[in-house]
């Protein structure tokens, strides 16, 4: 049962950084895959939020801290990915085409197989 709390605690994270925390300057960065600083803090918001999540779930600080690295690196990567194939590819950055929603898609599914490793790694 807790691996199922600790999932949906780090998808509500996840909502939150991506969503409700995500300032114009880094929805911008995301798009043009420019400004490092922007998503490095955008994947830092991430991170912060899934450390105090899996602290408040007693998972030691050791571990924590290798999967504050892990969701930090793999986020800013996939974001700055994301917005390089945008910028270098117009297709995939209009909204009004399907390769976009499909990159997007893809953002998402990468992010979310994050979430499962880190799951994985802090309750095993």
């Amino acid at each position: 049962m807790i691996v199922f709390t600790v999932l949906i605690s780090l998808l509500i994270c996840h909502f939150l950084a991506d969503y409700c925390l995500t300032t114009p300057q880094m929805i911008e960065a995301k798009a043009s895959g420019k400004h490092l600083q922007h998503i490095g803090l955008h994947a830092a918001v991430h991170a912060t939020l899934m450390a105090v999540v899996l602290l408040s779930f007693c998972v030691s600080f050791v571990v924590v801290s290798a999967l504050f690295a892990l969701e930090f690196v793999s986020h800013f990567a996939i974001d700055y990915g994301k917005g390089f194939l945008g910028r270098k590819f117009p297709a995939l950055g209009d909204n009004t085409k399907k390769a976009f929603w499909m990159l997007y898609g893809l953002d998402q599914l990468l992010h979310l197989l994050v979430i499962v490793v880190i799951v994985y790694c802090a309750v095993s």
